[in-house]
């Protein structure tokens, strides 16, 4: 082996391994049924492909992506936005809207290590409230209620998934509406090499550097 190919192959094995760091997963596509309406539209009305029922209350989506992986975490509570909020927003007596499910799909085989909702409490403000719970591919997180703080906010969960797709349901609580603003995923790709097989790859090549440079 040359100076260069070693020098090469290190390099190679180098990047394999910083790719093992966690970053945010890429979600190809969702499925779920929609949104609802109410004063405002709490549908996800910017899905695409849209097939004509991004706007339709209780429609089945599927094949694309839309609010809840745009990269936003809407700042302002649901009702500060007017008629197009980035909100999407499910009501218990709406049919197919009782605990929504939403499946993440991802582009080839991840480990996902969390989960990160944005959901609002507007303190049963229009019968909006934060979820009792959150169910990610069966593993239930329960969520405090809070009655003082009325401000949209995030919670990770830690997870250990290995898939192409990641189910989340959200429960509602003791308010019928919930509404969900973002969606992410931390974790890294397929086929990813554990840092003990990376130390030694890099010590084997390194050895056969210097068996070479000695000979």
């Amino acid at each position: 082996m040359s100076r260069f190919s070693c020098a090469a192959a290190c390099m190679l094995v180098m990047f394999t391994c910083l790719s093992a760091v966690a970053s945010t997963l890429p979600v190809s596509s969702y499925s779920m049924y929609n949104g609802g309406t109410g004063s405002y539209d709490y549908r996800d009305f910017t899905y695409s492909p849209c097939n004509g029922v991004c706007d339709a209350t209780s429609a089945w989506l599927s094949g694309g992506t839309g609010k809840l992986t745009d990269g936003v975490s809407p700042p302002l509570s649901w009702y500060q936005y007017g008629w197009a909020t980035p909100w999407v927003g499910w009501y218990t007596g709406y049919a197919n809207e009782t605990d929504p499910t939403i499946t993440f799909n991802f582009a080839s085989t991840v480990t996902v290590n969390s989960v990160t909702v944005w959901v609002d409490n507007s303190l049963g403000y229009g019968g909006v409230g934060l979820p009792a719970s959150v169910s990610v591919d069966g593993n239930s997180f329960l969520i405090p209620p809070d009655n003082t703080n009325g401000a949209p906010r995030g919670y990770t969960f830690p997870v250990s998934i290995t898939g192409n797709s990641v189910d989340v349901q959200f429960f509602q609580g003791a308010e019928p509406w919930v509404m969900v603003g973002e969606v992410s995923f931390e974790g890294s790709g397929s086929a990813v090499p554990e840092p003990a097989t990376c130390a030694l790859a890099l010590l084997g090549l390194g050895g056969i550097g210097l068996f070479r440079r000695r000979r």
